[in-house]
């Protein structure tokens, strides 16, 4: 377990470096907001595209940007373009709020669309998962949505929007949680798709960054030390590092 834990501290150290932080779904439990570790609402969207605040065609004034009249100038800290909040009540988890960037602000201000896209339509999730809320005080702050440490976590197991299991974890319960999971979902054929696309990302930069357009003006020195980080593709340790330390593979559901 301390080569595990080695492991996750330097990998997760490693991505305090090089990746951007998110502004995470918010959930309401017992009257208390909470940040949200999952993005319960993107299987949702996936099934339902019509529904989306930003690429769906609900909301007329991103029509223009849709066009391609004008460039989406949100935040990188927000992939999502959105903020869902969520709610727990008689052990059911339900959607109450969708935010996005208010297109007229200046400081990046979110604004409420829910009763725009829904009126008084009440949205079934359908989501089955583990959520992940952090409850104890931040440990270790890390510049990417799923990576930052806390002392103390809330897990609740969700079937079909219904709640079926709860626990408050400790830090180093979480991470034991966290190999569990990690582990079955190396078995899945998510994961198998995520290690495809990472390295096709991988293939698009090297081709990018070595192309003439880009090496174009730089030195011979500086030019080698480029390739010299091409030299090689990502082995799976590496790419396992990262899924593990960034990713949240909700869907997997086992014991904790």
């Amino acid at each position: 377990m301390k080569l595990k834990l080695f492991i996750f501290l330097f990998t997760f150290s490693l991505i305090k470096i090089f990746a951007t932080g998110q502004e995470p779904d918010k959930i309401i439990i017992n009257n208390k907001e909470y940040d949200l570790m999952n993005n319960p609402l993107e299987g949702y969207l996936e099934r339902h595209p019509d529904d989306h605040p930003v690429f769906g065609p609900k909301l007329p004034e991103f029509q223009k940007y849709k066009n391609g009249e004008r460039m989406l100038s949100f935040s990188t800290s927000n992939d999502r373009d959105y903020i869902a909040t969520f709610t727990i009540e008689n052990n059911v988890l339900s959607l109450i709020d969708i935010k996005i960037p208010d297109l007229n602000s200046e400081n990046e201000d979110y604004i409420s669309v829910f009763q725009k896209l829904f009126g008084d339509r009440k949205i079934v999730l359908n989501y089955s998962g583990i959520l992940v809320i952090p409850t104890g005080k931040l440990i270790e702050a890390a510049s990417f949505g799923y990576s930052s440490l806390h002392e103390h976590y809330k897990l609740i197991t969700i079937n079909n929007d219904t709640v079926v299991k709860e626990k408050d974890l400790n830090k180093d319960e979480f991470i034991k949680f966290k190999f569990r999971q990690f582990a079955q979902y190396k078995k899945t054929e998510e994961y198998k798709m995520e290690l495809k696309k990472y390295i096709e990302v991988w293939e698009y930069s090297k081709k990018s960054e070595l192309s003439k357009e880009n090496t174009k003006g730089m030195s011979k020195k500086e030019i080698s030390t480029l390739k010299k980080g091409y030299e090689q593709p990502p082995t799976e340790d590496y790419m396992n590092g990262y899924f593990f330390a960034t990713g949240n593979p909700d869907f997997v559901i086992v014991d904790y």
